[in-house]
């Protein structure tokens, strides 16, 4: 009991004085609760580490490791790679070393969870599912395979790295309904990782079918597989666990390792390979925009925003993407400092109209201030990039505009996947003539039944104008 009266001796005073007093000494006290913590504020200590003996949520006694200390609370992680709260009188010191759980075990206590699910495991998951054979199959390929992948590129980033030391857990629901009644999660999110429990959970089936089938598994076998690359991250040394990374990386990145092909067999195209799905929402912005024209304001609101939308996802991947291409080194040097924040720590402090104004600082420290000339790289590293359209089959519209000067006609023309983004960028291109030209400009719009088609009359009407 000695040990144990230390111990919480130590760690009571902080409670005690409350989190106001500890500010007001000048000292930085986060709120958990924006980490998903259930806990009053308090100090944090990264110092505190070892074993202790804690009752799992079952009510078994096992030997957890200490996360960090918040307070007279601590975040432990349990054997099975689950991090839970404890007071510090519930949790005794012991020598015993931490040791995760079997991944047998782990499988038959997940079929008691899951009644009706079959369980599988690989070298690093546990993958529990009620889905078709084929897609837990895919799903099994692509997490497993993307482990090595992503440990070589982060050696290469000379981040220290190591292998999973607990089970990593995959959830798979068949459908939407059973997914939502789990997870309680609003409309549009076909996978998250929950950082607390670190399982993957998703989805097979939606519960409107959708138009195209085989397209909606590509997109939700690509955000599978970017949270599969979160989960990764956050068990292999790249990522600590409750530590918060600027939107923009922790998104971009995650897409950045998230690119996974289409084929007859689909699979893990590898860190940094081009992401299709990413590259079509950006189509209209890369299109439409000359480098001449970049001002930095995409750039700035990526980078300062505390969440993203679908389009912010698809310019956090474009800027991640060039930075880790054409500003290499720099960009390593961001990740390896990324890699040392600690838990509790990092980008949390948002500001009216949900922006966090730090982010824009570290960013500046890595890249320059210039913001403008980082925009003006990425639409030219962008345009130089080669995809595959996920939407190739589908009707597109060819847009041309034309006009005549000196008796000689000049044109320029593109494709689109629907008429509003070509409209847009017929707007754009006119924008762009002298005064005097653009009243005289001529526009024109055709439908054509895939992409292929639209962009062959494009090359055939650039031909007759040049």
């Amino acid at each position: 009991m000695r040990k144990l009266a230390i111990y919480v001796a130590a760690w009571t005073l902080p409670l005690l004085l409350g989190a106001a007093n500890l500010q007001a000494q000048g000292l930085k006290v986060p709120n958990p609760r924006a980490f998903g913590l259930d806990l009053p504020p308090g100090i944090v200590s990264h110092d505190l580490a070892g074993s202790v003996e804690v009752r799992d949520e079952e009510g078994n006694q096992v030997v957890g490791r200490i996360h960090v200390a918040i307070g007279s609370n601590m975040v432990i992680e349990l054997p099975d790679g689950t991090l839970v709260t404890r007071g510090v009188t519930e949790a005794r010191r012991t020598d015993a070393p931490f040791k995760a759980i079997d991944k047998k075990e782990l499988a038959k206590r997940m079929e008691k969870k899951f009644p009706g699910f079959q369980t599988r495991t690989s070298r690093h998951y546990v993958f529990v599912y009620n889905t078709s054979d084929e897609f837990a199959e895919v799903t099994m390929r692509i997490l497993e395979s993307m482990i090595p992948g992503m440990q070589k590129h982060a050696k290469a980033q000379r981040i220290d790295v190591h292998e999973p030391d607990v089970p990593l857990v995959a959830i798979m629901f068949a459908t939407e309904a059973e997914y939502k009644a789990f997870s309680e999660l609003p409309d549009g999110i076909v996978a998250f990782y929950d950082t607390l429990a670190n399982h993957v959970v998703m989805y097979e089936r939606p519960t409107d079918p959708p138009l195209k089938q085989d397209l909606y598994l590509k997109q939700a076998i690509s955000t599978i597989a970017h949270e599969g690359a979160h989960q990764i991250l956050h068990n292999i040394g790249v990522q600590q666990r409750l530590s918060r990374w600027p939107m923009w990386i922790s998104e971009g990145i995650a897409e950045y390792y998230a690119p996974t092909d289409f084929g007859t067999r689909m699979k893990w195209k590898g860190a940094g390979d081009i992401n299709d799905m990413r590259m079509f929402e950006l189509e209209s912005y890369i299109k439409g925009k000359d480098a001449e024209q970049a001002d930095g304001v995409m750039v700035e609101q990526t980078v300062k925003a505390a969440r993203l939308t679908s389009t912010g996802y698809a310019s956090a991947w474009g800027l991640t993407h060039y930075l880790a291409s054409q500003r290499r080194s720099d960009f390593n040097q961001l990740m390896r400092e990324l890699s040392e924040i600690k838990p509790m720590e990092g980008s949390v402090n948002v500001t009216t109209g949900g922006i966090i104004p730090s982010n824009q600082e570290d960013f500046s420290k890595h890249f320059g201030t210039d913001l403008s000339e980082i925009e003006k790289g990425m639409i030219q590293h962008l345009k130089s990039q080669q995809y595959s359209h996920p939407f190739a089959e589908f009707a597109h519209f060819a847009a041309t505009v034309r006009i005549v000067t000196g008796g000689k006609a000049f044109g320029t023309a593109n494709v689109f996947h629907s008429q509003e983004l070509a409209s847009q960028w017929q707007t754009q291109q006119v924008k762009k003539l002298p005064p005097e030209q653009q009243a005289g400009a001529q526009r024109e719009i055709r439908l054509f039944p895939n992409r292929g088609a639209a962009e062959r009359f494009a090359s055939q009407w650039l031909r007759t104008v040049q």
